[in-house]
């Protein structure tokens, strides 16, 4: 155990005084530095709290957590004490007993006792301490049962009336997510907790996050009731993962009668310690969506596509895939794998196209999302992933933040760099827009579309104009440098940041924060990890780090931003047309021969595999007859004006495999049901590389199925012979096939999130791979290239379009534009403009523009103005189908698109 070492529940870190107290006659080890509360927590003594959470700084405010310390004047709170070496405590006195019966009786006075009709009625801790401390009458009175209005938020309901003035809800929302919806008003008994001027939650910068409710400990914030809602004892829990972005959440999925009520978390548990964002806590409204698939469905001669059975359709797609091999071999079927598919689904997959099919056209729809990222990574580190985790980042003095919106794209992983704005360490942000975290940040590069590699160019070559290079860390694990510092020869910083539109002193500050920092980390999104530079900007960033010093120890490292739950894991289970399952490239004889033996199918010599981003040119020539898509939609994920939606009206057969009628399933000629997260077992692999356990905490609705068993099903209808009874079956397989997976279980898996790679290792994983040497030896400079990618606008097209993500859908939003909690907030795709352009073009607020490209497509959405999107600019999300911004979006590698506005009368 490298970090922490284990001793029953009690986690002791070497090289840290320890001390030894007695707690009610008990002898304990504890460290100095932790409080009297955890310490007491950490060996199975309870100490009742109420204004304490594990997330936030100690308090004291409650008093239900006073403890008598031998020698103290008074009764200490414990959860803001520290222990120190002989200290005696006891924690049930008489004395303590009765100041604890005694609070309880003053917040009474003052609670209205109705129980009955509250929504935290068994997961509350007034009660629950009531009933322990035998608070059955209150003598200073009662207050009468008084509901309250719990306020017009879809989601959040406040019932000021049960407030205990803890102040959870105020300091979590300050402390953690740096927003301050909640505060206090007025002064002395008048004291309660509302939002600034009592304002609706919507009207103060609310996310709706649910932190409020997840720290509550009473009934005053909780969840809006809802029909078919339950109370705490009457659902069954399940632990599993959070299926939307790359962050791997821990979720509570509580069941009733078969259906998902409510989504909690646990505080100190899993990657994200009880913190969810607002897809994550309000957006699985669409497990139980009425328009479900629920059966499978075939097209017939009419062209409708009608109810049919599993066999029949089963039956119809493997004839079909059978004779497009035989007609053209096995390169004629591909096959398209969404990123909430589990890895043992996506294994399966992968395994069906090469070792039954005989194709290596199998890939993941994100992959142009991904490609130049793992592709850089792969030439500089000789490893293609992330090269940390949240844990070391928490470590960073310096963070830089390129092309991501992270506060909306991974809301939970953005509370890390929100915290480290909060304690006063160096955070950048590289954006066109001002977003909620460039307007925290202490640097903010507001460069133009494309010109990322402009400012990077300036950044590294300031860094070694002021000596801020690790010149023993370069000279023991790289190589490449002198490459690479001839490639900067003629840069010009100044030059660079009117290119890339940044004021060039910023620029050289921030570079120079940085370049000083002790340690330093770069997150990296999808922005600048797509275009027709992305690969260069990639390598850039790469260099960055070799020349600092910053990889492979705590606190620093590139993470490459993935966008779906399980992004990192189709990768890894090769869901790509040139790697196997662990990464080896298909030409990787011995690799190949690995997989012969462990599946017993020939798979050497196969054709090269089509990525995504050829798929719509295979498609339209005919090179590929039969594509089968898992859990995804390309008809709204692919970019190209328009050509998707003709590729599928051309292809001669289209499988999909989903839990709805995307917009690609209206192409199809035939329909398989599935289950969805909720409903399956299995794990996902997130950002981070850390293995986590998705659970089913319900059957799968009607006739459909899980992703694994439907496509182990068809295998066997084209001649496989597999006989997995459950995923645990395939993980097993996986970790003797794919090298990063060796030694992961479920058992393990039970106890603790495994960070891949696990070969050898007894807990926990890999933190940092690269932390004994890099791949091959020594990672390898890139010299940087030259130019940008930026966006030609004219008077005819003057401005340019860019995309991302928003806080409250994901992806191509089939799931999220299924869940009220999310629609109720953000129900439509607007285009944000900034209101002098909106001037401009007499557009006011909620009125409908006509957005058009050069190529002739357009679409129509509502106009939202926005201070935060520059003027040229315009920013449109692409979760909706009514606004179908890949119409706009030229074929992958293209720069932003250079638009023209009309506004729409009428």
């Amino acid at each position: 155990m490298s970090a922490t070492e284990t001793t029953g529940d009690q986690v002791v870190t070497p090289n840290k005084e320890v001390v030894t107290l007695s707690i009610n006659g008990q002898e304990i080890q504890a460290q100095a530095g932790q409080t009297i509360l955890e310490v007491a927590q950490a060996n199975g003594v309870d100490i009742p709290t109420l204004c304490h959470d594990p997330r936030l700084e100690p308090y004291g405010a409650c008093r239900m957590c006073l403890v008598e310390v031998e020698g103290a004047r008074g009764p200490m709170a414990s959860c803001g004490t520290m222990v120190r070496e002989g200290m005696k405590v006891q924690t049930h006195s008489e004395k303590i007993v009765k100041l604890r019966k005694f609070v309880l009786e003053l917040l009474l006075t003052n609670h209205p006792l109705d129980c009955p009709v509250c929504e935290a009625a068994g997961d509350c801790r007034l009660q629950d301490y009531a009933y322990e401390y035998l608070v059955d009458m209150v003598p200073w009175g009662w207050r009468a049962p008084l509901a309250g209005d719990p306020g017009t938020h879809p989601n959040i309901a406040h019932f000021g009336a049960r407030c205990i003035l803890c102040g959870r809800c105020v300091r979590i929302c300050r402390e953690v997510m740096s927003i301050g919806c909640w505060g206090y008003l007025n002064r002395g008994y008048d004291s309660e907790v509302d939002t600034p001027y009592r304002l609706p939650l919507q009207e103060v910068d609310c996310v709706s996050c649910g932190q409020c409710v997840s720290t509550c400990p009473v009934g005053a914030i909780v969840g809006q009731r809802t029909p078919g809602g339950a109370r705490e004892w009457q659902t069954e829990k399940t632990v599993t993962t959070c299926a939307y972005c790359a962050d791997g959440c821990r979720q509570v999925l509580h069941t009733y009668r078969g259906k998902v009520v409510r989504v909690a978390s646990e505080t100190e548990k899993g990657l994200n310690q009880g913190n969810l964002c607002v897809k994550g806590r309000y957006g699985m409204g669409y497990v139980a969506a009425p328009d479900r698939l629920t059966k499978p469905m075939i097209r017939d001669a009419s062209g409708t596509l009608v109810e049919s059975t599993w066999d029949d359709a089963l039956k119809s797609v493997a004839e079909k895939m059978t004779a497009a091999k035989e007609d053209k071999g096995g390169r004629a079927v591909a096959a398209v794998c969404g990123t909430h598919s589990t890895n043992e689904a996506a294994y399966l997959l992968q395994k069906l196209m090469r070792s039954v099919v005989g194709s290596n056209n199998v890939d993941a729809i994100d992959h142009g999302e991904q490609a130049a990222a793992e592709e850089a990574l792969m030439d500089g580190f000789g490893l293609p992933v992330v090269s940390n985790s949240r844990e070391e980042l928490r470590e960073a003095d310096a963070i830089l933040v390129i092309g991501s919106n992270l506060t909306e794209s991974h809301p939970v992983l953005a509370l890390e760099v929100i915290r480290a704005v909060r304690l006063g360490k160096t955070v950048i942000v590289m954006d066109p827009r001002v977003t909620e975290l460039a307007s925290k940040a202490g640097y903010h590069l507001a460069v133009r579309p494309g010109a990322d590699l402009a400012v990077l160019r300036a950044m590294v070559k300031h860094m070694m104009e002021l000596d801020l290079t690790d010149t023993d860390f370069m000279a023991a694990h790289t190589d490449g440098f002198e490459g690479f510092e001839k490639s900067l020869a003629d840069v010009d910083v100044s030059v660079e940041a009117v290119t890339a539109g940044v004021d060039a002193e910023l620029v050289r500050a921030a570079a120079a924060a940085f370049g000083r920092a002790g340690s330093a980390a770069v997150l990296v999104g999808t922005g600048a990890a797509q275009g027709p530079k992305s690969k260069a900007v990639m390598a850039a960033i790469a260099d960055l780090m070799l020349l600092t010093g910053n990889v492979g120890r705590p606190g620093t490292g590139l993470f490459p931003l993935r966008s779906g739950a399980n992004s990192q894991g189709l990768a890894d289970m090769g869901v790509r047309p040139d790697k196997f399952p662990g990464g080896a490239s298909v030409a990787d004889a011995a690799a190949a021969a690995r997989l012969e033996a462990a599946w017993g199918m020939p798979i050497s010599g196969l054709a090269a595999g089509v990525p995504t981003m050829r798929l719509v040119d295979a498609l339209r020539s005919g090179d590929i007859e039969v594509l089968y898509v898992v859990g995804a939609d390309p008809a709204l994920a692919l970019r190209g004006e328009g050509a998707v939606h003709e590729a599928l009206e051309q292809a001669g057969f289209v499988v999909v495999q989903d839990s709805f009628l995307t917009e690609t399933a209206r192409y199809a000629d035939v329909v398989l049901p599935a289950a969805v997260a909720s409903e399956d077992e299995g794990t996902f692999t997130n950002g981070e590389r850390f293995v986590q356990r998705v659970r089913a905490a319900a059957p799968p609705l009607g006739d459909s199925l899980p992703d694994w068993k439907i496509v182990q099903m068809l295998a066997n209808r084209l001649g496989a012979d597999w006989a997995y009874a459950a995923p645990v079956d395939v993980m097993a397989e996986v970790a003797d096939v794919a090298p990063p997976y060796r030694d992961v279980t479920y058992e393990k898996l039970e106890e603790v999130e495994l960070q891949r790679p696990c070969s050898g290792i007894e807990h926990g994983g890999t933190a940092v791979p690269c932390s004994k040497g890099f791949e091959g030896g020594k990672a390898v400079f890139a010299p940087v290239e030259e130019g940008v990618a930026e966006t030609a606008t004219d008077a005819a097209f003057p401005f340019i379009l860019i995309t991302g993500s928003v806080r409250e859908h994901h992806g191509t939003g089939e799931r999220t534009r299924r869940s009220a909690g999310v629609t109720d907030l953000v129900g439509e795709a607007r285009l944000r403009l900034n209101p002098a352009d909106a001037e401009t073009l007499r557009v006011l607020e909620g009125e409908t523009v006509r957005v058009s490209g050069r190529a002739g497509s357009a679409v129509e959405a509502p106009v939202s103005l926005d201070t935060r999107t520059p003027q040229g600019i315009v920013f449109l999300p692409g979760f909706s189908p009514e606004v179908p911004i890949n119409h706009l979006l030229g074929p992958e590698g293209s720069p932003a698109p250079a638009v023209r506005l009309e506004r729409v009368d009428g």
